[in-house]
């Protein structure tokens, strides 16, 4: 009897379907990471072209590993070192 009973209150209190909520439309910039800009150049004794890569990550170490591995996906051969770290957490100056 307390399993009949059981499976009726289970039944008679099933949650309602959902509203459908509007979705979250989707953005091109993160919402948290950094933006790392390295010095590539193809031969030895090339000037220096800046690379950006906007990376998921808060931590300055894989940030650097994943632009490193971006620009040698793209074709670079040689990455010197990190011109620019841009912290797109960072909240704007308000002066």
């Amino acid at each position: 009897m307390k399993r009949e009973l059981d499976k009726f209150v289970r039944s008679s209190t099933a949650p309602a379907k959902p509203v459908s909520k509007p979705r979250a439309t989707q953005t091109t910039t993160p919402l948290k990471g950094l933006r790392v800009t390295l010095g590539v150049k193809q031969k030895r004794l090339a000037l220096e072209v800046p690379f950006t890569v906007q990376t998921d990550s808060i931590s300055r170490m894989e940030a650097r590993i994943h632009a490193e591995k971006a620009a040698r996906k793209a074709g670079w051969k040689i990455i010197s070192h990190v011109i620019d770290w841009n912290d797109t957490e960072r909240e704007p100056d308000v002066r």
